[in-house]
């Protein structure tokens, strides 16, 4: 029994030590946060230095901080936005009151910046950054949140896809570097490369899925865009186009806090070109027809089938009005945040319904997100993130694939919508379509990970991080036999899963020399492997048994299957397109006196996309920074409060194209005498190697009159060397194209943002940003490939030597002969002809507007806020595709009002040459497919009213008795005003592409491409 005495004495001194511990933890801290007009700051954080005592402040800007032993404290107090502050105090047995008066900082040198594999102060970064809050993506209902970039940021041109529901943007980070290869940016969500890819499932009926669509912007805290090599050559073979870093909100340290966010708005079209009526169309034809020597009634299109001119002189359908309707939109967002010493959580649910203004189009999603941070000892943690979202595409056909494309194109204005029998007219009817076709597009995307670190001693981090990627993509199309002018329905499945799996080690060890001199290493490894699983053709079947999507009817997809196996046709990869990377990295930053900052970072990369030969590609980059503010002579100046001069120069690459290129590839299709058809696919190229892309950016930084005015001013250079180019090769290898790396691309251009309190006083004020971008795109060399040999999709685009990516390449319009109304074209030389040749093609015209950016004014009068964005496109040229058949050449397709300016009798003056029904009256022109001029090439400068937003947020104390932490109330209009000379309907096109090599070579074609949208959303947002 005495051998237990000693643990008994040690499990006594135990309890008493907690007990005197627990006696003596009798001291708090609390206080209240307020700005320059002593208003709370809510969210505002307070830490006691050296401990891991945290808070943040309330919607009253109250914090308290209990559980303090007697003695001395330092707290530090910080906002973003603020110059951080800290206060001594001393703690007894009773509560010490301490208060912060927090001033502006428009400099935000202490704002944390997320970059890659890491976090660094704003005073840190040496690389081109810009950085875009969470509220900026929720602030608009646009299809997808990386639409909400526009305006934000310089150096970066957004384009909205178009008004469809779930529709993708294009995206270009400082000009267009690539021309086969994809010209997108990386998108790394907390950590994870994703797929983002529009062609991934192919392209159907002229609206490519985008996979962006499935990701909540509710759940974004900040977005960081990664501009130049200094600050993307960290991610080395995919940071050539820039990377875009989406980080997600976590949880915070405090008291449970719930927040609701609630929208509906109303949608219809932002802009609509104008057509003819029946009528007039049918003068326009009657007209033409006697233009080109015929007597008697014009005959009408053969889609018009037995319908006569009485017949069609009682129609005048308005397509557009049947096939749009007032969109609506729901929008439910809600958050759960809690955060301890050990652990901090952040839970969302969301809910979102689109309707868009197109009848029958709609995308719904909906998902969760839980991340975790898990603290349980000073040297250790782990975060777990985990985030599913959902989005049904109900899809209608587009552009080329009908739907609103048929009323501007097709379905005429003399074709009725229905029979006399009720039925739906057998013409081109897109009634018929939307009312018959059952299409649905299924996404599912998981996004988790799980990151451990440890502390193994003061100031070492190892970081291993495991993530995953999984989208599943169901394309589901039903087409009634009524539809396919058949006798049996039928029914198509596109199924596609994609597999995406990352890892990322790193060790980071901060080294602080002294008080002036800091070293910050990190060195790190990464591997990802992407795959699919697809049937490519897609399963199929028709039938008297097929009476709906295989979705509904799972025994008719099995038999479908089983019929294409049984006759070889049932086509199916596993691990389709796998895809690999092993990379090595390091980083080093060192900074002195907090005024010269300089880092220096690699990286090796190898790909599976390359041969033996070019398996592995190294991306060094350096950059610097100097605050010259910070030196003698501009120490204590009065007008200059922030002067920072940056430098960076290094390699980027590009691997953005699809993998298996490098060696010969082969498929079964088909079958020959009862035996399945092995066939190649490719030219194989053992010599493919990396884009390699050299920039140059040099910035200035600057701050006046302790903030007042703030900006930056940016020149970049940006060459790209061995452009990948799926170019025209020799006949004899049996293919038409194939990967080369031959190109040559030169961009370069500045940036500008300007930040500006024009006025501020205790109740009102008045902020304006402005930033603007100018790039300048050329080709410098192509090899051996002449301008056919790489041509934009199905557009008049083509790649010239000394000219930009996909300039168009047409015939040059001179004008109208006043005498016979035909029209003049100017040959290769200069020279004035009336005969039309594509042998008279050159480039022409500017496919990238001079200048982009956006203007933004905030209003603030108490609770009130008044925001408004314009965004603006200034130069440039648009190419409408579509005039060819809606302008001079009357066919069977709907005509523009523009028309009206057209060459009637001689003397006249006309901007468009007289009608005809036969392209032939043209001299030289065989058909109006190839008229392929610059008739059709407008002025493509725009100004547009992006947002304009009115908030109100209620006072604490009206909403203390409602038990709320913050309410506010808002409303939003968006794209309500657009300025533009184009007569064609919408100027800000990114019309649907056939692949990453049209997307890079037409991003000034527009072809029946469907508007964007013009909304009205009203909304609250609370807390409690």
């Amino acid at each position: 029994m005495k051998k237990l005495y000693p643990i008994k004495l040690c499990l006594l001194m135990l309890f008493a030590l907690c007990t005197l511990t627990t006696y003596a933890q009798t001291g708090s801290i609390s206080g209240k946060i307020v700005d320059d007009s002593k208003l709370p700051i809510p969210g505002a954080s307070v830490q006691v230095d050296g401990t891991q005592k945290l808070t943040v402040t309330d919607n009253d800007g109250n914090y308290r901080i209990t559980g303090l032993t007697s003695g001395t404290y330092t707290l530090t107090a910080k906002f973003i936005g603020f110059a951080t502050l800290k206060q001594t105090v001393t703690v007894g047995s009773t509560n010490v009151t301490a208060n912060f008066n927090l001033k502006g900082e428009q400099t935000n040198l202490n704002e944390v910046i997320v970059v890659g594999y890491g976090t660094q102060t704003k005073r840190e970064v040496t690389g081109a950054i810009s950085k875009v809050s969470g509220d900026k993506l929720t602030s608009l209902p646009t299809p997808s949140f990386e639409a909400s970039l526009q305006g934000q940021a310089p150096g970066v041109q957004v384009t909205q896809g178009s008004g469809l529901a779930g529709s993708g943007s294009v995206i270009r980070i400082r000009g267009i570097g690539s021309i086969s290869a994809g010209g997108d940016p990386l998108y790394v969500v907390d950590g994870i490369p994703i797929t983002s890819d529009p062609f991934i499932t192919g392209n159907r009926g002229a609206m490519n899925q985008n996979p962006l669509a499935t990701i909540n912007p509710n759940d974004i805290e900040s977005v960081e865009i990664l501009k130049d090599a200094g600050a993307a050559g960290i991610y080395g073979s995919r940071g050539a186009n820039g990377v875009i870093l989406i980080t997600t909100k976590r949880g915070k340290t405090g008291k449970p806090r719930f927040s609701l966010s609630t929208k509906y708005g109303l949608s219809t079209y932002a802009n609509r070109p104008d057509f003819v009526t029946g009528a007039e169309w049918l003068q326009l034809r009657q007209e033409a027809w006697n233009n080109d020597g015929n007597t008697g009634q014009a005959s009408l299109p053969t889609a018009a089938g037995a319908m006569t001119w009485a017949q069609a002189q009682q129609n005048n359908t308005d397509w557009w009005g049947i096939l749009t309707q007032t969109g609506k939109s729901n929008d439910q967002a809600f958050s759960f945040s809690q955060g301890t010493e050990k652990i901090k959580s952040y839970v969302s649910a969301n809910y979102s319904d689109n309707q868009s203004f197109l009848v029958g189009n709609s995308y719904e999603r909906y998902g969760f997100r839980t991340n975790f941070d898990i603290k349980p000892t000073t040297y250790f943690s782990t975060s777990i993130n985990v985030g599913y979202d959902k989005g049904i595409n109900k899809r209608v056909n587009a552009a080329w694939g009908g739907g609103l494309g048929d009323a501007m194109s097709t379905a005429l204005p003399i074709y009725p919508v229905y029979n006399t029998d009720g039925s739906f007219a057998n013409t081109p009817n897109p009634a018929r379509n939307i009312g018959l076709l059952d299409w649905k597009t299924r996404n599912e995307r998981l996004l988790a990970g799980i990151t451990m670190e440890l502390i193994p001693v003061k100031n070492l981090s190892i970081k291993g991080s495991f993530n995953m990627d999984n989208l599943d993509v169901q394309d589901n199309i039903y087409t009634p036999a009524v539809l396919r002018n058949a006798t049996t329905n039928s029914a198509t499945l596109y199924p596609t899963k994609i597999f995406n799996r990352n890892f990322s080690g790193t060790a980071t060890y901060d080294w602080q020399l002294d008080s002036k001199n800091k070293l910050k290493f990190l060195i790190g490894t990464e591997s990802q492997l992407s795959y699919q699983n697809t049937y490519p053709n897609g399963i199929s079947a028709d039938g008297a048994n097929i009476d709906g999507p295989f979705s509904e009817n799972k025994t008719n997809l099995y038999l479908a299957m089983q019929g294409l196996a049984a006759s070889n046709s049932l086509l199916y990869y596993s691990g389709f397109r796998r895809d690999t990377f092993a990379s090595l990295f390091a980083r080093i930053n060192y900074s002195f006196d907090n005024k010269y900052y300089l880092e220096i970072l690699a990286r090796r990369d190898g790909s599976s996309k390359f041969g033996p030969e070019n398996k592995y590609g190294y991306f060094p980059a350096a950059s610097a920074s100097w605050y010259i503010n910070q030196e003698d002579f501009l120490k204590d100046s009065k007008v200059i409060s922030n002067l920072k001069l940056r430098a960076s120069y290094g390699l980027v690459g590009s691997a953005s194209f699809p993998p298996a290129q490098y060696y010969q590839n082969f498929q079964f299709s088909g079958s020959y005498n009862g035996q399945p058809v092995l066939f190649p696919t490719n030219v194989a190229n053992p010599a493919l190697k990396w884009e390699e892309g050299r920039n140059l950016d040099l910035g200035l930084d600057f701050g006046l009159f302790n903030g007042r005015i703030t900006g930056e001013f940016s020149y970049y250079k940006k060459n790209t060397k061995g452009a990948l180019i799926n170019g025209g090769i020799s006949p004899s290898t049996g293919f038409a194209t194939g990967y080369l790396n031959v190109g040559e691309i030169l961009n370069e251009g500045y940036e500008l943002s300007l930040n500006t309190i024009n006025i501020q006083s205790d109740n009102f004020k008045w902020v304006t940003r402005l930033n603007a971008s100018k790039n300048y795109n050329e080709v410098l060399s192509l090899g051996s490939l002449t301008p056919d040999a790489v041509g934009g999709g199905t557009n008049d685009t083509r790649i010239a030597v000394g000219y930009p990516i996909g300039t168009n390449y047409l015939v040059r319009f001179k004008g109208v002969d006043p005498a016979d109304g035909l029209p003049i074209w100017l040959d290769k030389d200069g020279f004035e002809t009336k005969t039309f040749s594509l042998d008279n093609r050159v480039p022409v015209g500017k496919i990238l507007p001079d200048y982009v950016g956006g203007l933004t004014n905030t209003f603030s009068y108490k609770g009130f806020e008044l925001n408004t964005l314009f965004t603006f496109a200034i130069g440039g040229n648009l190419y409408d595709a579509s005039a060819k058949r809606q302008l001079g050449i009357v066919t069977d397709w709907n005509i523009r009002t523009d028309i009206a300016n057209r060459w009637r009798k001689p003397g006249d003056v006309a901007d468009f040459p007289r009608l005809t029904l036969n392209p032939s009256t043209y001299a030289g022109l065989s058909s109006e497919w190839q008229y392929n001029s610059t008739m059709f090439l407008y002025d493509a400068t725009f100004v547009r009213l992006r947002e304009v937003t009115l908030s109100y947020n209620v006072p604490a104390n009206f909403i203390k008795r409602l038990r709320l932490q913050s309410l506010k109330i808002f409303a939003t209009g968006m794209n309500l005003l657009t300025f533009s000379k184009y007569p064609g309907g919408d100027p800000e096109i990114a019309r649907d592409f056939e692949n990453p090599q049209d997307r890079n070579m037409s991003p000034n074609v527009t072809y029946l491409t469907t508007p964007q949208q013009k909304s009205l959303t009203f909304g609250l947002s609370t807390s409690f």
